[in-house]
């Protein structure tokens, strides 16, 4: 599957999530029984395969690895992933940060969510990656960003652009 399909399907279960009527447990629920959470599980195994050569396809997994644990699945859709997945997205990123392989908007996006401590500190067999989260050098998120690109890089870019930092009038 390509990494635009995969966009196309974060998409449309986003817009199921949206719909979920009830409770916090009752929407938790139905991400579950609907199959939503399954499908997401689905995206970010594909995702993680794609990213030993897609760099877009890394930071898509490295981000619903992140968002997973950061937001509840009744508001995501998004719930446990594929171990095999999580491992294999660290390795290629652990990878990458080992050769100075990344770039911008990589960097920027892992020091963002090295503010949350907790979610990455059960892969700590991934050496560079665990020392890039604790480092006291940042990347600072960029002044603006290109909110149309964004839009069709899925949840990744539908969180990028709810950002207030990026939700001005004159960004792009």
């Amino acid at each position: 599957m390509s990494i635009d399909e995969l966009a196309i399907k974060e998409r449309n279960l986003y817009s199921r999530v949206i719909e979920l009527k009830g409770t916090i447990e009752e929407k938790s629920d139905k991400v579950v029984n609907f199959g939503i959470s399954k499908e997401y599980r689905k995206i970010h195994k594909e995702y993680s395969r794609l990213a030993k050569s897609d760099s877009e396809a890394l930071k898509r997994s490295l981000f619903l690895m992140w968002y997973s644990l950061s937001e509840p699945d009744w508001l995501t859709g998004i719930g446990e992933l594929d171990k095999e997945a999580e491992e294999r997205t660290l390795k290629i990123l652990d990878r990458r940060l080992k050769h100075g392989i990344t770039d911008y908007e990589l960097d920027w996006m892992i020091d963002y969510y090295s503010g949350w401590d907790y979610i990455f500190e059960r892969f700590s067999d991934f050496k560079y990656f665990q020392n890039r989260l604790k480092s006291k050098s940042k990347t600072e998120l960029p002044d603006e960003i290109d909110r149309m690109k964004m839009v069709q890089r899925g949840h990744m870019g539908r969180y990028w652009n709810s950002l207030i930092k990026f939700n001005k009038e004159t960004s792009s």
